[in-house]
C-alpha cells in the first residue's frame, strides 16, 4: 500500500512540473506593457471629468490580460491637495488583483478597477492634469530583481468647478451687470459700493411702501395696534435678511478666496433660516388668528374658531423649528440620515419609558383640537363640579365652584373621565327647588303659590324661549306631600343662589296665604301631678 502511494504522489509532482513551464509560455519570458489593454468606460484610456468642488464622482477602467502569464494589479493612490483619488480592483467580481492568462474561461484576464475622485471643498475653480499609475508584476516568472515589472498610465483630466466661486459676479454691478466704467472706477471696489447703496435704497422701498401695503391687506381684521406690531417686525426682520444678502453679494464682486466664502456662506445659512422662521412665525400667527377670529363671526362655520388658535400656535412652533434645525444642521455638514435613525431609537425608548407623559401629551392635543370646553365653561368631571380656568398641552386647570382652588389634572385623565358641560352651548341653566305641603293645606294654591314665587324672580326665564315655570308632585312623606318647582335661570353661576331666594319667596308666600309647611313636632304628655308631694307608693327612705 506504501508503495503504490509513492507511486501516485511521484506521478503528481511530475506532472505538475511538466505544466508550469507550460504556464510560463514557452519561452519563459515576463510580460510587458504591450501584453496589457486599458479601456476607461468603455470609450477611450484617458479619464475626463467635470465635477463641482466638494463631490466625488467615479470612473471604471477595464485592463484586459492578453499575455499567457499571471499578473498581480497595485494601483497607487493618488493626491494633489486640491484632489483625492481612491481605487478599488476586482477580478471576476471577486477582490481580487491577480489577473488570470488571456482568455480565461471565467473572464478573470479582465481586471475592473473603480475610481474615486473627490475634490476638496474649498477648491478654487481650476482643471487638473495628471496620471493614475497602474503597477503590475509577473508573478509566473521568478526573478531577483525587477524585470517582472512594469506600470501602464492613465491620463485624466479634472475640470472643478468651485462652489464659492465668484468670477461669474467679479466686477458687476449686482454680480449681473458687468463693470465697463472708465478707470479708477472700473474696479471691484466701485462695482461692490454702488451695489451696497442700492441695495439700501431697495430695503427702504420695501420696508416703507410695500411692507405696510402687505399688513394692510392681509390684516384687514386686525387691529391698527396689532398691524403696527407686525408692520416693525417685519421691517426689522427684512433689513438684517437685505444686510446678509449684500455682505455675500459684495465679497463675490470683490473676489473673495473660497475660504472666506465658505465660512461666510455657512453662517449666512444659519442666518437666513433664523431671519426665515421669524419671518414664516410671524405672517403664520397673523394670518392663523385673523382666518380665525374672522371664522368666529361668520355665520354656519362649524369646527373652526379662535378657541383653535393655542393648538395652531403649538403645532406651527413645532414645524417650523424642526425645518430650522434640520437645514442649519445640513449647512454644517451633519448626517441627517445618522440623526434619523439614533432619534429613532430614542423615540422608541422614549415611548417605553414614557407612556404617562406621551399620552398626556397627545390627550391635550385632542382637547385642543376637540374642544370639549373653553376657559369659563361649568363643567361636572365623574360627579364634581369644576369651572375651566385654562387648558394647557400636558395638563387643564380648573377652579372649584367656591374659586378660591386651582385644580390640576392630567389630559389623559381628563379625556377618559365622564365629562358633562353645563354651560358649552347656553350659561342659563335649570333649578330645581322642592318644598313639602301639609296634606291638609290648599294644593292648588300651594302650586300657584310656588309658580308665582318663581316668576317674581328677575333672573327666571319667562319667555318662550325657555319651559316656564312648573310644578309637580314628586313624593307623599310621612309629614306631608312634596311638590318640585322647576325654572330655568339665566346664569349657572349664581343658579344656586337664585334657588335659595326663589325658597325665601315661597316660604314668605305660604306664610302670607295660610299655606303650612310641616315640619317633625315632638308632643309631651305629662300623666302625673306635679304638686311637689311624695307619692303613696314611694317606699324610698328619706334619707
Amino acid at each position: 500500500m506504501d508503495v503504490r502511494k509513492a507511486t501516485v504522489v511521484l506521478l503528481v509532482a511530475t506532472l505538475l512540473a511538466l505544466a508550469v513551464p507550460y504556464a510560463m509560455g514557452e519561452d519563459g519570458s515576463a510580460a510587458g506593457p504591450g501584453d496589457v489593454i486599458i479601456n476607461v468606460d468603455g470609450s477611450g484610456n484617458e479619464i475626463s471629468l467635470d465635477m463641482d468642488s466638494g463631490t466625488t464622482k467615479t470612473t471604471t477602467i477595464y485592463v484586459t490580460n492578453n499575455s499567457d502569464n499571471y499578473l498581480s494589479l497595485e494601483v497607487p493612490t493618488y493626491s494633489n491637495g486640491s484632489i483625492d483619488c481612491t481605487t478599488s480592483v476586482s477580478v471576476a467580481g471577486t477582490q481580487s488583483n491577480l489577473i488570470y492568462p488571456a482568455n480565461d474561461s471565467n473572464g478573470r484576464h479582465i481586471a475592473v478597477i473603480t475610481v474615486s475622485l473627490t475634490s476638496d471643498r474649498l477648491a478654487d475653480t481650476q482643471t487638473l492634469s495628471g496620471n493614475l499609475t497602474l503597477r503590475f508584476t509577473d508573478v509566473t516568472v521568478e526573478t531577483s530583481d525587477t524585470s517582472n515589472v512594469f506600470e501602464r498610465l492613465v491620463p485624466f483630466t479634472v475640470t472643478i468647478n468651485s462652489v464659492y466661486t465668484s468670477e461669474g459676479s467679479y466686477n458687476q454691478f449686482f454680480g449681473i451687470i458687468p463693470n465697463t466704467l472708465p478707470a479708477p472706477l472700473n474696479e471691484p471696489w466701485f462695482a461692490a459700493a454702488v451695489t451696497l447703496v442700492l441695495w439700501i435704497v431697495i430695503t427702504i422701498v420695501v420696508c416703507e411702501l410695500l411692507i405696510p401695503q402687505l399688513t394692510k391687506i392681509v390684516g384687514s381684521r386686525k387691529s391698527d395696534t396689532e398691524k403696527k406690531k407686525l408692520t416693525q417686525t417685519l421691517t426689522k426682520t427684512i433689513s438684517v435678511l437685505m444686510l446678509v444678502v449684500v455682505i455675500n453679494e459684495c465679497l463675490n464682486i470683490v473676489g473673495t478666496n473660497a475660504e472666506i466664502m465658505s465660512m461666510v456662506s455657512t453662517w449666512s445659512v444659519v442666518l437666513y433660516v433664523i431671519i426665515g422662521s421669524v419671518l414664516a412665525w410671524q405672517i403664520y400667527i397673523f394670518l392663523i388668528t385673523a382666518i380665525l377670529n374672522g371664522l368666529d363671526e361668520a355665520v354656519g362655520v362649524e369646527g373652526l374658531d379662535s378657541s383653535l388658535i393655542p393648538l395652531f400656535k403649538m403645532l406651527g412652533r413645532l414645524l417650523i423649528c424642526l425645518l430650522a434645525a434640520t437645514i442649519i444642521l445640513a449647512a454644517f455638514g451633519v448626517d441627517l440620515a445618522g440623526i434619523m435613525v439614533s432619534a429613532g431609537v430614542i423615540t422608541l425608548g422614549i415611548t417605553f419609558g414614557a407612556q404617562e407623559i406621551i399620552s398626556q401629551f397627545f390627550s391635550g392635543v385632542v382637547l385642543l383640537a376637540t374642544r370639549p370646553f373653553k376657559r369659563g365653561d361649568y363643567i361636572s368631571l365623574n360627579g364634581t363640579t369644576y369651572i375651566v380656568h385654562k387648558v394647557k398641552i400636558m395638563y387643564t386647570e380648573f377652579e372649584n365652584w367656591d374659586r378660591d382652588q386651582i385644580v390640576t389634572i392630567p389630559n389623559n385623565a381628563v379625556r377618559s373621565a365622564t365629562l358633562i358641560n353645563y354651560t358649552k352651548v347656553d350659561p342659563r341653566t335649570r333649578i330645581f327647588i322642592y318644598v313639602s305641603v301639609a296634606y291638609d293645606a290648599n294644593l292648588s294654591l300651594a302650586k300657584e303659590l310656588m309658580i308665582k314665587a318663581a316668576n317674581m324672580h328677575p333672573h327666571v326665564i319667562k319667555d318662550k324661549s325657555c319651559t316656564p315655570p312648573n310644578t309637580r308632585l314628586t313624593n307623599f312623606q310621612g309629614s306631608g306631600i312634596e311638590y318640585r318647582l322647576a325654572c330655568y335661570v339665566d346664569d349657572y353661576d349664581l343658579s344656586a343662589h337664585y334657588a335659595g331666594q326663589i325658597r325665601e319667596i315661597i316660604y314668605k308666600l305660604f306664610k302670607d296665604n295660610g299655606v303650612e309647611i310641616p315640619y317633625n313636632r315632638l308632643q309631651i304628655d305629662i300623666l302625673s301631678d306635679c304638686d311637689g308631694k311624695k307619692r303613696p307608693d314611694d317606699t324610698t327612705p328619706d334619707n
